[in-house]
């Protein structure tokens, strides 16, 4: 289905998908090294897994789909998590020892749940 789009509409995709990603993780993770850190290191990615897609025998488009879904679902899972991550960051900012963060269990399990049912959707609508 997505595989007939495009091939400019589908980057629009990837690039907006980066774009919401970078801003809503940076929203929670309010750190300036994260805030550059974080695109580069997906673009980088993005990069990769395009590459490794076209030696698998994939299709730019199927590379580029699963590429937004995989940024859709990344905040999506971690919407339980923001208030762990921005209490987080005011104890650090305050002074206060922070050690590991605790993510409860049913926090990593949606996280699960979002990101493997996103990606099996990316991967449904490219066939």
């Amino acid at each position: 289905m997505l595989t007939s789009v495009p091939t400019g509409w589908l980057w629009l995709l990837a690039a907006a998908s980066t774009v919401l990603s970078s801003y809503v993780l940076g929203s929670w993770i309010p750190l300036r090294k994260f805030r550059i850190a974080y695109p580069v290191i997906m673009v980088t990615c993005g990069a990769v897994l395009v590459v490794v897609c076209r030696l698998k025998g994939f299709s730019l488009a199927e590379a580029l789909v699963m590429y937004s879904c995989a940024h859709i679902s990344l905040p999506l899972g971690l919407l339980p998590q923001r208030k762990v991550l921005k209490e987080g960051h005011e104890r650090w900012r305050r002074g206060e020892a922070v050690g590991p963060i605790e993510v409860p269990r049913r926090h990593a399990a949606f996280f699960a749940v979002c990101l493997v049912g996103v990606l099996f959707a990316g991967f449904a609508l490219t066939r």
